[in-house]
């Protein structure tokens, strides 16, 4: 034996003699090994010390905090352990009891009632359980956690308290309006310089931030598109010319930008004399919108006027006093110099918005947008007032976007929120409607994609079919949003909890005495120019349903019971509003991310990959500068 393998030994030489291992060869080489013996005279000697160190006794009410915090683990592992699977260790009996009475009346207060008395109390949901990573414990498992405790005990006593605390998921409630509390975030402030100042929309991806402002250009107000670089600071305009009328940025990827472009409401001229039951301010029912998209992939600088006809921006022309509205007709101020190397933008859809044939509650044509690669799912209302969605598929050389058709709506039905897994084989989206007392409803559909190889033609070739269906049809199902592979949506319905706090929405409406009308949603784009969706305002209880992996289509929820609103999604995070102030959840890591005051004095407030935009006004002087404000997560 050498001295390496000797030494490795001498560390357990003690618990070796004690196991009774033969230790022959080792105290033959300790013999004979000056330098082990001494190895093994300082072990012994450390180990005397430690063990004639006095024991420190744990404060008299350590025991009684430490068997409550591990009844608390062991109600969660029951909770989330199969039905006679799990047992109790004896010694936590007695506090397993004391906990269970104590929670009773919390779940009394969770089974809220539908009674006329007056509003119903404003609760915390009780969470099923985390769709984290499994962790098997068995009872073995549990006294050894209750060992490892007491040891820390020993060690550090009140640093052990704070540990247990931390860990506790009853001190995650959230106080975002405390001065004092931290945040998780880490947020930037961005300034540029630019004509175009007033801020209407904007969604940050990557490294920048892409928005649509208004600015007096030669006197009048104009809009244009622009592309912010958050390590420069510098916004650098996408259109060769300004539009007269407003633009809205749809969606943004790392590699293609799409937005509307929306005319403006026309006024009908005053002929005749002058009545006083006619309205001073009078506008044609309809306007023209197009939906245009281009490539953030840098293009080359040399293209020909040819190409520039072929790809000019289309602008709405004015309404005439016919009231005949005109269709978008090409530009002849798209004339950018080659040397400009601006990308090229490309017509994707246009349309009329007619308010006299579209449900009264619709205010704008396009219902909403989703990109999943070179995929645009987007939705929108016809001049009949008819709704679609529809899937395009963008960048394809020499070749015009075709619309593929996916679902229509029926006479006053709206469709909205598209939305998709992320292998884009189930899609899902939701129906709105009015009845006739002016609640807004909503259900939820699906459709799925499967593939399978055909062999009809004498060799294999893959093709796909599609089924759709009715998902949730409950009619309080609103604003479906995928994010990693979870679907999560805005319920109005009241919350049930059953055996082993499972929740599910009981199909009873919230009551909306009961609904805190002071939690207001901050809009994404600036209302005075393009309104927000009527179902922006709703307010209810975020659930979210896993769909893949053992917690398949297992229900769960966030935030407070019948209070949320403002839903917005980003790639791995969900962000919203409740009576606690703004609320953020880790889809991936299945935690809460603290907010504290950090979106507080937001006026516009834009969820979009992994970053959270928010501007602090939504008007600026003319000249100013821009500030805009963003966080990344994870923390960049």
């Amino acid at each position: 034996m050498n001295c390496n393998q000797a030494r490795t030994l001498l560390s357990a030489y003690r618990e070796l003699k004690d196991e009774e291992v033969d230790t022959t060869e080792l105290d033959a080489h300790v013999e004979t090994c000056a330098s082990c013996r001494e190895m093994l005279a300082s072990y012994t000697n450390m180990g005397e010390q430690l063990r004639s160190t006095p024991v420190c006794a744990p404060p008299p009410e350590m025991h009684a905090k430490l068997m409550k915090a591990l009844a608390d683990e062991q109600l969660q592992f029951l909770q989330k352990s199969a039905p006679g699977t799990a047992k109790t260790p004896e010694f936590l009996k007695p506090y397993m009891q004391e906990r269970a009475e104590e929670m009773q009346d919390q779940d009394q207060i969770a089974a809220f009632s539908t009674a006329e008395t007056g509003p119903l109390p404003i609760i915390q949901a009780r969470r099923k359980r985390r769709r984290s990573i499994p962790l098997r414990v068995n009872q073995l498992g549990v006294i050894g956690l209750a060992a490892a405790i007491l040891m820390m005990i020993m060690l550090g006593g009140l640093t052990s308290l704070l540990m247990v605390a931390r860990n506790n998921p009853t001190s995650l409630t959230a106080t975002s309006n405390s001065v004092s509390q931290p945040t998780d975030v880490a947020q930037k402030v961005y300034n540029t310089q630019t004509v175009y100042s007033d801020v209407t929309s904007a969604l940050p991806d990557g490294q920048n931030i892409y928005y649509s402002a208004s600015g007096l250009v030669a006197n009048s107000e104009s809009w244009m598109l622009m592309q912010f670089n958050r390590n420069t600071q510098v916004s650098t305009p996408l259109l060769a010319a300004p539009s007269s009328d407003p633009l809205i940025v749809l969606s943004a990827s790392n590699t293609w930008l799409v937005w509307l472009q929306f005319a403006q409401p026309q006024a009908i001229p005053h002929t005749g004399a002058t009545s006083t039951h006619i309205p001073q301010n009078r506008y044609f029912p309809q306007r023209t919108w197009s939906v245009h998209y281009l490539s953030l992939i840098p293009q080359p600088a040399v293209t020909t006027p040819a190409q520039h006809q072929a790809t000019a921006t289309p602008t709405v022309t004015a309404t005439p006093q016919d009231g005949k509205t005109k269709t978008p007709t090409q530009s002849n101020t798209s004339t950018a110099s080659p040397s400009l190397a601006l990308p090229t933008d490309v017509l994707l859809t246009h349309g009329i918005f007619d308010s006299d044939t579209a449900p009264d509650w619709i205010t704008t044509p396009v219902q909403g947008t989703r990109m999943l690669g070179d995929t645009l799912f987007i939705t929108f209302i016809d001049q009949q007032g008819i709704s679609h969605l529809q899937s395009y598929l963008l960048g394809q050389t020499g070749k015009v976007a075709q619309a593929q058709e996916i679902a229509t709506a029926p006479a006053g039905h709206v469709l909205a929120w598209p939305t998709t897994d992320s292998t884009g084989t189930e899609t899902y989206w939701a129906d709105e409607w009015t009845t006739p007392d002016g609640v807004l409803h909503s259900d939820v559909w699906q459709r799925q994609e499967e593939q399978h190889l055909d062999h009809s033609r004498g060799y294999p070739a893959e093709t796909s079919t599609y089924t759709q269906q009715l998902y949730l049809n409950d009619g309080m199902s609103f604003q479906p949003q995928v994010v990693d592979d979870t679907l999560f949506l805005l319920s109005t319905s009241e919350v049930r909890v059953a055996d082993q706090g499972v929740v599910t929405p009981n199909g009873t409406p919230f009551p909306a005495s009961a609904t805190d009308t002071s939690v207001a949603f901050t809009p994404r784009t600036d209302p005075s120019v393009y309104q927000s969706p009527a179902d922006a305002s709703v307010h209810g209880t975020i659930f979210m349903i896993p769909l893949s992996g053992l917690d398949l289509a297992d229900e769960d929820t966030l935030g407070t019971v019948g209070q949320s609103t403002g839903f917005q999604a980003g790639n791995g995070y969900v962000i919203w509003q409740d009576t606690s102030g703004y609320q953020m959840y880790d889809v991936q890591r299945q935690t809460d991310v603290t907010l504290g005051n950090t979106l507080s004095a937001a006026a516009l407030l834009i969820v979009n990959g992994n970053t959270t935009l928010w501007l602090t006004r939504e008007k600026n002087a003319p000249g100013a500068n821009v500030t805009m404000q963003a966080f990344t997560w994870p923390n960049e």
